[in-house]
């Protein structure tokens, strides 16, 4: 019998869209990039890398060697390499530069944001700084220079030359005709700058405020001349973070004396200052380097942590021989060994507080200079109270397990003394560094263990010696 293929006859079946035969490309995720054979880096997949977020590859880049790191980024375009050394620790990314064939290491560097790349070339050699700036185009070697001109650590190391302006005295048509012309190499504008003839900030204005007024309209009619959160080049990084929290503003214009508008501060910048402000002062309280990670090179982290160390070492020296002074009293009555580190520790705990909230105080500009007596006397009060309600349960403790009244009020009396003491140099470290021009919270842990250790050691033995020891 023949086959009825009269229903098949008008049948014209689709063909199958290539991606259900071939699957889509697929972005790296973190843990296959970390897992990824290091000596196949150099045939890593383009397309997934292309698909791969920039930061997700720089935190990749910065865990392995600089020569890994050059295999990866020749498997991506200049526009993308560019993205990736930028989301990278300046350090990390200067390393790159170095060892990439100079006429590369240009063309990533022209495809920077000015301010991305002089954070960069900042962290070159002097020598391999001075190369690649005598080889990049005019305009882009100027403007590197003028920024590198400033300190890292202020608005005009952390600001971006290249700012969205109009002129005051521009028509609104005009000013539309220019923003046109700026969106095509700009991601993103949150609003617009109004300088006069010499450049000097004279407004700003909305992008909806511009197109909701009249065409013949003039700018300076039309603009808000309410300048606020101006800052200036040379102000410190930390005053940037606070002027933009208080101001509640995407940007900040950074102008000179004159008033002359010289780049912006972007929130992107601000949120890096504030989390590397952050981390800094966590990491120097300790005596850590500030701008130390936990993938540095060891010999690095040596060079930045043996220092403190040392001193510390000093410090520890100087505890240890108030003890000495009173080897002969322990030697009569050694209860008093194993109750001074109690002492010692407690008052530090006390100074361990005062020293965090005064640091954190400072970094929010919540501390003036007339403020200074006050503060020193309201954290002996705190220290004082706080070790009246600690040495009272301290001193039960020992007359429960000793019935030595004696000894445990004198354990009392050096608890408050030795928390007042760590409550007073808790205040006092940074607010004498700050006086000083240093980082309020350089090393202070380290100092603020040799005074309560030391200064426990000290009050405690002392009235050990003068109400314990002999007693009949």
């Amino acid at each position: 019998m023949e086959p009825d293929n009269e229903q098949f006859k008008y049948y014209d079946p689709e063909p199958l869209p290539l991606s259900a035969i071939v699957p889509e490309p697929q972005p790296f995720s973190p843990d296959e990039l970390l897992d990824y054979p290091r000596d196949q880096l150099s045939e890593m997949d383009s397309e997934r890398l292309a698909l791969t977020s920039p930061v997700t590859l720089a935190l990749f880049l910065e865990r392995i060697d600089v020569d890994d790191r050059r295999a990866v980024l020749r498997r991506i375009t200049i526009e993308r390499a560019a993205e990736v050394l930028a989301e990278m620790h300046g350090e990390a990314a200067a390393e790159v530069l170095e060892a990439m064939r100079e006429r590369r290491a240009i063309r990533i560097l022209e495809d920077f944001e000015p301010d991305d790349a002089a954070d960069i070339m900042a962290e070159l050699d002097e020598d391999d700084r001075a190369r690649l700036l005598g080889k990049l185009d005019l305009d882009t070697a100027r403007t590197v220079k003028d920024l590198l001109s400033y300190e890292a650590d202020t608005a005009g190391g952390a600001m971006n030359p290249d700012v969205d302006t109009i002129r005051d005295d521009m028509s609104v048509d005009e000013a539309i005709a220019q923003i046109r012309q700026l969106a095509e190499e700009r991601e993103d504008m949150n609003y617009l700058y109004v300088v006069d003839s010499g450049h000097r900030l004279v407004g700003v204005m909305s992008l909806r405020r511009l197109i909701q007024a009249k065409p013949q309209q003039l700018i300076r009619d039309v603009m808000d001349d309410e300048l606020v959160g101006l800052v200036g080049p040379d102000d410190d990084r930390e005053k940037v973070a606070l002027t933009m929290a208080d101001c509640n503003l995407p940007d900040l214009p950074v102008v000179d004396k004159s008033g002359v508008l010289l780049g912006v501060i972007t929130h992107d910048d601000v949120i890096d200052i504030m989390q590397a402000e952050a981390t800094e002062d966590i990491q120097v309280m300790s005596g850590a380097g500030g701008d130390e990670g936990i993938h540095d090179p060891v010999m690095y982290s040596v060079r930045k942590r043996m220092p403190w160390l040392q001193f510390n070492l000093g410090t520890a020296f100087i505890a240890a021989n108030t003890v000495l002074l009173f080897q002969e009293q322990i030697g009569k009555m050694p209860i008093l060994a194993g109750l001074m580190p109690v002492v010692a520790g407690i008052g530090g705990n006390c100074g361990q507080q005062t020293l965090s909230v005064t640091i954190r105080s400072l970094a929010l500009g919540e501390i003036h200079d007339s403020d200074t007596r006050g503060i020193f006397f309201k954290q002996l009060m705190i220290g004082v109270i706080n070790g009246l309600g600690v040495g009272l349960v301290a001193s039960l403790f020992v007359l429960l397990f000793t019935q030595d009244l004696l000894l445990a009020l004198v354990l009392m009396c050096a608890t408050v003394c030795n928390m007042a003491l760590g409550g007073m140099t808790g205040a006092a470290i940074p607010l004498v560094m700050r006086k000083l021009k240093r980082d309020p919270a350089q090393c202070s842990s380290i100092v603020l263990t040799a005074v309560t250790d030391t200064g426990g050691f000290f009050i405690f033995l002392s009235l050990g010696t003068m109400f314990l020891v002999g007693r009949s």
